[in-house]
């Protein structure tokens, strides 16, 4: 059997060779290590906002008849502001009667309002309604905080029939504000 060993060239040629890789893949690595680092030492910054929200509040309020009066919470018919009877009673043919009636928007921001009004059926109703005029109704924005003295005025017709003699029925006004 023979035996063969390489020449001292060939093995120092692969061992130079060997080392050559073993470098270029340690400065390879190396490059890739110091452009890793490069990257993460880039600088962040923030510019954080916060903000607080809250939610308005909304109301319609009337003032009572009480002494003193105040405004009150009239949201139903639970909580109806009463006139006082006085104010329309004894009514007669030609008659014309004055309410004043104060609103107030007591709420935190503007509104719009708008007014209704009808005649509710009852034991005895009047066989012809009077008639009945608003004015002072906001009209646009019902700015928060402010307040409005409207007029209501009832009138029976010169020729209200007799009939309407002893009968009763209630007047209902309505205030709505809407939201802007």
């Amino acid at each position: 059997m023979t035996t063969t060993t390489p020449a001292p060239e060939t093995t120092e040629r692969k061992k130079r060779k060997r080392a050559a890789i073993i470098k270029f893949s340690l400065a390879g690595a190396a490059l890739l290590g110091i452009g890793a680092a490069a990257t993460s030492a880039a600088w962040t910054d923030q510019a954080w906002f916060q903000a607080s929200a809250t939610g308005a509040t909304f109301e319609l309020q009337g003032q009572n008849f009480a002494t003193p009066a105040t405004y009150v919470d009239a949201d139903d018919a639970s909580g109806t502001i009463v006139v006082p009877a006085s104010s329309l009673a004894n009514l007669v043919a030609g008659d014309s009667r004055t309410l004043t009636l104060k609103i107030k928007n007591s709420g935190s921001v503007g509104m719009t309002v708008t007014q209704a009004n009808t005649w509710v059926s009852g034991t005895t109703n009047f066989t012809a309604t009077p008639t009945v005029a608003v004015t002072g109704v906001p009209a646009g924005t019902f700015a928060a905080g402010a307040e409005a003295t409207v007029t209501v005025t009832v009138t029976t017709p010169a020729n209200w029939a007799v009939t309407n003699q002893g009968k009763a029925q209630d007047l209902q006004l309505t205030f709505t504000g809407t939201s802007l």
